[in-house]
């Protein structure tokens, strides 16, 4: 699978950030979910997980990538 960075929240270094695929998809890093609470509720099967992610990134992908 091939990765282009579509945008990041920070310059250098890890931090949240989304990718488009090679296959129509899109990748996205972030803040791992440790709330067992959180975690309930979504009832993630195995091989899923979730990652927080700021709103204001969401929506600079979709304006600049997504139209």
């Amino acid at each position: 699978m091939k990765l282009t960075q579509l945008d990041s929240e920070c310059e250098v270094g890890p931090c949240p950030t989304i990718y488009a695929t090679d296959t129509d998809e899109l990748v996205v890093q972030g803040f791992r979910i440790d709330d067992p609470e959180a975690l309930a509720a979504m009832q993630l099967p195995e091989n899923e997980t979730a990652v927080r992610i700021p709103v204001a990134l969401l929506r600079r992908v979709a304006r600049d990538h997504l139209t």
